[in-house]
């Protein structure tokens, strides 16, 4: 064994020298399929856990409310609006799809970190209903048969990866009119939630999964029901503190049967576990009341029983499937059983891949006509015609991680799947599909505006890869590379020059405009999100770094390490892990001036271009650094900002400094406890700051002594960077689950600061309107210069500029039945909007 072993070793090292050149020449050409297979990463709770371990809970509660009354007051500080830049064809994760029972139409989505979209015309076009919620991460949804109008949605995202969990849920939301209007209906202490289903005969009986909170044990873990439609809750299932439910399944005649699949999870900062002894598939045959663990042919060691995903048959109620991953994540097999569940019997594996994180998909459904057909999602999607014998893939080339599927009862031929990359429809069970494209839910991580081309915006997407607005628009984004991606650096000179990343800081620069990358990586152990910054006073320098700073004075032909260690030693290791460069910033006034921040609380500086540095934190709270930022204006001045929350703490969340960082003032008291994730300082206006916030983006005008929101029509969501074009006075803002906004700085006027806008009266008749309306100006001594129309997801829908009259008709005949913002410019300078209802 050990001579024949020994005879293949050099083919077997020819073969990993091969399938090394390979892997790289693909990533030079930007192949997204050489890198989706990735463990889902905690990034984004990394941020907002270091360093206790844990969010606060009421600080961000308290985020949202205050961020509601900052617009709803409509502060001194002018709104404005934010335009949605896209992109619709990309698509970010999906963990819900839902049909009413009656319609081919009609579609429900709920989205991971953006909330929930309706259509009613098949997927052509998707508009979001649930903005007004305090959560947008949807957990599951689900329509009411008897009533159709009538859906419960179970808020907070339950797949255990990092991606958009920052924050639990807000418990459960119900409509009686589809969706137009919400009520809270309670169980905000539940965390995140697996599944919601409603009674098929009785829409007030209602069952919920709860994961609990993801980072804690907690005792809300568990079944929850409802019998008077959400007026109260009886927590009918519980195992542990440790130990939620992840799926449901509802007898279609009996709605007092029901089978629930428990997760033992825990999940600390720096460990998890991913299954145990208390998982496992339990039954209740009295509406909750007691309940009976199923044994009998099932999985029994702990290592076995990982996340398990539940599906009943329709049209054979008696015949139930179960799917098991281990604790690892790893398929541990398919089960059915063809009497309620009472025994059990494995099936086969065949067909299904095998990757090493089942626990971020985890759901098998079954055709309601044809009790043998299933469906798997998973990495990829999976079909069987034969109980689970034998797997085929469905959905090819379409994205990967698959994590909602709705199979239409009145045509079962009609699927409709959600994954990471947004939703795909199937009229023949998933061997051919169309993409939806008109769903701006996607998760940035970056932006950047072309400084050649200012229309033109890049960004680096969730699981994604790095996308930039094509020659068609805004409709139409560009793939540019893969991976998960990161920042964009283009070179201020050469419109085909710019440098793009994917996750731990692997590099690449193209000369060619995307057409071919060279890879420029420095190596060693990065962030998920590594900095990258290109000098200004020189555009063949770059800085990079992990725990070390390092500079290419050539592009990133060859590096440099220019500092020491910056990072504290010993760092945890584990799920989450510290000790690497978050931020770098060159002053603009002095190429000497070097300001480096950490994820593990550090700020350092040089003032003789890495010579010599200085750690400056004193003064700044031990938080992950999410930003450093030179004032343009002042060559000492410097700001940064900080993630996590206060808990009680006096700090704030932004900082500035005046002397290279030696002493900290605080600038952020006035602001939200919620993490800050970016800093702009404005080159054009002294003073004017600009910051990315976790509900928002907000200004100020007086450098940090006072904020105010900024913008109306920007959801709140996180927004995770923000990039700033002076010349043109464009701010873009990069959200984590709706996609990409840009905001005019010709909106904040600079005549004082107490009132920066007066706002110009106008009417607007008639309203609503029947297919054309009129605005006039009151003002005589005034002109109208040009009106948008904004839809509530911030799109222009209609525009109209080169107005010279105090009156002009606005046609409303192209526009669908609803409500709109109609905002406009007068000759002097004002803006002034209406709400616009088209009928």
């Amino acid at each position: 064994m050990f001579v024949k072993a020994f005879r293949l070793f050099p083919f077997l090292i020819l073969a990993i020298a091969l399938a090394f050149f390979i892997f790289n020449f693909t990533l030079q050409q930007g192949d997204q399929a050489a890198l989706v297979v990735e463990d889902p990463i905690d990034y984004m709770l990394a941020q907002r856990l270091y360093p206790y371990g844990e969010v606060d809970k009421a600080a961000y509660q308290s985020a949202i409310d205050l961020s509601k009354s900052d617009l709803n007051l409509r502060s001194s500080i002018p709104i404005g609006n934010w335009k949605l830049r896209g992109p619709y064809n990309v698509g970010g994760r999906i963990t819900d799809i839902e049909m009413p029972y009656n319609s081919l139409t009609t579609i429900y989505a709920g989205s991971a970190s953006g909330g929930v979209y309706k259509s009613i015309d098949g997927g052509e076009n998707f508009q979001p209903i649930f903005d007004e919620a305090k959560s947008l991460s949807i957990g599951d949804l689900d329509i009411a048969e008897t009533d159709t109008s009538i859906l419960y949605v179970g808020t907070g995202e339950a797949n255990a990866g990092g991606g958009s969990l920052a924050y639990d849920g807000y418990g459960v939301y119900k409509s009686i009119n589809g969706g137009v209007n919400w009520t809270h209906l309670g169980l905000e202490n539940v965390g995140s939630i697996g599944k919601v289903v409603i009674s098929k005969q009785n829409p007030d009986v209602v069952y919920v999964a709860a994961m609990g909170e993801l980072f804690k044990n907690n005792s809300e873990r568990g079944v929850y029901k409802t019998s008077d439609g959400g007026e109260s809750w009886e927590q009918v299932l519980y195992i542990s503190d440790s130990t939620g439910v992840i799926d449901l399944v509802i007898h279609p005649q009996d709605d007092n049967i029901v089978y629930a699949a428990a997760w033992e999870r825990i999940r600390r900062p720096y460990n998890r576990q991913y299954g145990g002894s208390t998982s496992g598939i339990y039954k209740t045959t009295n509406g909750g009341q007691s309940w009976a663990e199923l044994t009998s042919g099932l999985p029994s060691s702990p290592f076995e029983k990982g996340r398990i995903g539940l599906a009943l048959s329709r049209s054979q109620p008696d015949i139930l499937y179960a799917y098991y991953v281990t604790s690892f994540g790893n398929n541990q097999g398919v089960y059915r059983s063809t009497n309620g569940g009472q025994s059990w019997q494995l099936r086969g594996l065949t067909g299904l891949s095998n990757v090493s994180f089942g626990w971020w998909f985890g759901k098998i459904e079954v055709d309601p006509n044809v009790p043998d057909r299933l469906y798997l999602t998973q990495l990829n999607m999976f079909r069987s015609e034969n109980g689970g014998s034998s797997w085929t893939e469905i959905f090819q080339n379409s994205h990967v991680d698959h994590h909602a599927l709705f199979i239409n009862p009145q045509n079962p031929s009609l699927v409709v799947n959600g994954n990471d990359g947004g939703i795909y429809i199937s009229q023949d069970r998933g061997n051919n599909h169309d993409k939806v494209e008109n769903l701006p839910n996607n998760q940035f991580y970056t932006t950047k505006i072309d400084p050649h081309f200012p229309d033109r915006l890049y960004g680096g997407l969730q699981d994604n890869g790095t996308y930039r607005i094509s020659e068609q628009g805004d409709q139409a984004w560009e793939y540019v590379f893969g991976g998960d991606g990161f920042g964009i650096s283009i070179d201020p000179f050469d419109p085909a020059t710019f440098y793009v990343q994917f996750q731990y800081g692997n590099l690449r620069r193209t000369t060619t405009d995307g057409q071919f990358f060279s890879t420029i990586s420095v190596g060693g152990t990065n962030n998920w999100n590594t900095p990258l910054i290109i000098d200004p006073h020189n555009a063949s320098t770059l800085y990079t770094g992990n725990q070390q700073l390092f500079r290419s004075d050539n592009r990133g032909n060859n590096w440099t390490a220019v500092s020491p260690i910056l990072t504290n030693a010993n760092n945890p290791s584990g799920s989450i892990s510290f000790g690497t460069l978050t931020s770098i910033s060159v002053s603009p006034k002095n190429q000497n001036y070097i300001y480096v921040g950490t994820d593990d609380g550090n700020i350092w500086s040089t003032t003789d271009r890495g010579a010599n540095w200085e750690n400056v934190s004193n003064g700044i709270p031990n938080r992950w650094i999410t930003s450093v930022a030179a004032d343009p204006n002042y060559p000492t001045r410097v700001y940064c900002t900080v993630s996590g929350f206060r808990f009680g703490e006096s700090s704030a969340q932004v900082f500035r400094s005046d002397n290279n960082g030696q002493t900290w003032t605080a600038i952020g008291e006035g602001l939200p406890d919620i993490p800050v994730n970016d800093i702009i300082v404005d080159l054009e206006q002294r003073d004017r700051l600009f910051i990315a916030t976790d509900v928002g983006v907000y200004v100020s005008i007086n450098n940090g002594d006072s904020w105010a929101i900024l913008g109306s029509g920007l959801p709140r969501v996180p927004v995770t960077d923000l990039d700033y074009l002076p010349e043109e006075g464009i701010l873009s803002a990069a959200t984590y689950g709706r996609s990409m906004y840009t905001y005019q700085l010709d909106q904040l006027s600079t005549d004082t600061k107490e009132t920066l806008l007066s706002q110009a009266e106008s009417k607007l008749f008639p309203n609503p309107s029947m297919g054309s309306t009129q605005l006039q100006l009151l003002a005589e001594q005034d002109e109208l210069r040009s009106y948008e129309i904004y839809d509530w997801t911030g799109k222009v829908v209609a525009q109209q500029g080169s107005i010279h009259n105090r009156q002009v008709q606005v046609a409303t005949t192209h526009l669908a039945q609803g409500t709109y913002i109609l905002r406009f410019r007068t000759k002097k300078g004002k803006w002034g909007q209406q709400q616009l209802m088209v009928i």
